[in-house]
């Protein structure tokens, strides 16, 4: 309990203002009177010059010491503060760029990230990002020695090719903003890319009417207008009021409110839709498409692939690696389980080092390979799709079910195993046999697996002719009738 009078203060306060030094008692200095220091413990000195530099002060000393810290400590890890403000603020605007700008990007509907489209538009459904996030890899997966999978990835690597060519045809192929990078010895494949699909025949043609529609003359002013005005309004009885509800149920279904159109107007360019009987003209040139060979040592593959990246600055990055492990592209070396996990943990690292404009698609057989050197590559990646094709003899049910529909003959199942961003939080996406593909002309669709029923109708001369024996009175009512027409 303090038995000090109101209003004086502790630590010489008094007269002589708060910086006088601090009084000290008459016979006591670091020790009180008739007592020791306790043992283990040295005694409490008097606040000295050398002490008060090392005790930390309020105000602008304070504020120096801590900024005095902070410049040692980053000098020492050899880091600039403006280097690092400049570096934030260059994956910002690039962030910002990409989003603004690149056909290509758009927004996670589910996450804060921005994706980049496979060519697929059922896929990018399926990843639940409505594509591929920036900085992220995809492996395909198929059980069988079938190649569905070569069409995904020619899919990967055309949409990147034509959202190159969206700024036009003639500085498209040298400043575009998508560059395709292949780790394959298959250089055919740049002229093996899908063209865009323009249509059926029907649909070309309605496409050249409205062209020629299009154009600026008098007849096609003096028709639009026609077609703009229902015909009843020139009846001049009521017209005001049909115009009324035409345009009050307009905006009650939001024609004039421009959010949809306008969400629909800016990725209009996300994905295309190709035609896979077609070939891409003009054919991709090495301005768009670059091809590093895997026969080369790893650290080799990796160097080039950091100097095609940065050479490309400013670009969207899609790295296809088409048949990885392949027995007829890799080298027998490629197939130990230290080159092939060294070989993709170097990809990884590059994708993430450039999170903010690169993607990996992957795809692998799962024949040649043995159980570990799977789940080692399958730990390597963020989502994961396997693509398990129909048996022969599944087929020919579901064509006999579906015999007057070919078009909705599934080829096999798909099964998630692993999802981009969620799985990496620790989610559970594992989704088996739940999704079926088939891959048509239009496109390559997936769509939700249900097992059809087979209704067990035949055909008419079938059927009568087991009705015919399964009744013997019938047999023999026909027996007597021939033996009468014979007679």
């Amino acid at each position: 309990m303090s038995f000090r009078k109101r209003g004086e203060m502790l630590n010489g306060g008094g007269p002589g203002g708060p910086g006088a030094m601090r009084r000290t008692l008459p016979n006591r200095g670091g020790v009180l009177p008739n007592r020791g220091a306790a043992p283990g413990r040295t005694s409490m000195a008097p606040p000295t010059a050398d002490n008060n530099n090392r005790i930390p002060v309020r105000g602008a000393s304070n504020s120096a010491v801590s900024s005095v810290g902070l410049t040692t400590g980053m000098n020492k890890l050899n880091i600039n503060s403006d280097d690092a403000m400049q570096v934030d603020e260059s994956d910002n605007n690039m962030e910002l760029l990409m989003e603004l700008n690149h056909p290509g990007v758009r927004p996670s509907t589910v996450s804060a990230n921005l994706v980049a489209s496979t060519g697929c538009f059922d896929l990018d459904k399926l990843l639940s990002h409505m594509g591929l996030p920036l900085g992220h890899s995809l492996l395909i997966e198929e059980e069988t020695t079938t190649d569905f999978q070569s069409i995904l990835t020619k899919l990967f690597a055309v949409q990147g090719v034509v959202h190159n060519r969206l700024n036009g045809t003639g500085d498209a192929h040298k400043q575009g903003n998508t560059h395709v990078v292949f780790i394959s010895m298959n250089q055919f494949m740049a002229k093996e890319l899908p063209g865009v699909y323009k249509g059926s025949r029907k649909e070309i043609k309605k496409s050249k009417i409205k062209e020629e529609e299009n154009k600026l003359s008098v007849q096609n002013l003096a028709n639009q207008e026609s077609k703009a005005q229902p015909t009843r309004y020139k009846d001049l009885k009521i017209a005001w009021k049909y115009k009324y509800n035409d345009e009050s149920s307009g905006k009650k279904h939001g024609l004039d409110d421009n959010n949809d159109l306008t969400l629909s107007d800016d990725y209009k360019d996300y994905t295309s839709q190709f035609d896979i009987t077609s070939r891409l003209l003009p054919a991709a040139t090495p301005q768009e498409l670059s091809f590093i060979s895997p026969m080369q040592p790893v650290p080799t593959i990796l160097s080039q692939l950091e100097t095609i990246i940065k050479k490309h600055k400013d670009k969207l990055i899609r790295i296809v690696v088409p048949s990885f492990l392949h027995p007829a592209m890799y080298p027998p070396q490629m197939f130990s389980l230290p080159n092939a996990v060294g070989l993709l943990h170097g990809l990884k690292s590059i994708v993430k080092k450039h999170s903010n404009r690169t993607v990996m698609l992957m795809t692998l057989s799962k024949e040649p390979l043995t159980l570990l050197l799977q789940t080692q590559i399958e730990s390597m990646f963020d989502g994961i799709v396997d693509l398990e094709p129909f048996p022969q003899e599944m087929l020919q049910y579901l064509e006999k079910i579906y015999k007057g529909q070919p078009n909705k003959v599934q080829h096999g199942l798909v099964h998630l195993i692993k999802l981009p961003v969620f799985s990496d939080r620790g989610e559970m996406h594992h989704k088996h046999a739940e999704y079926a593909f088939k891959n048509g002309k239009k496109r390559f669709e997936i769509e939700e697996w249900s097992i059809p029923v087979d209704d067990g109708v035949d055909d008419g001369s079938d059927k009568n002719k087991k009705e015919d024996s399964s009744n013997p009175q019938r047999q023999e009512a026909q027996k007597q009738t021939k033996q009468a027409v014979d007679f």
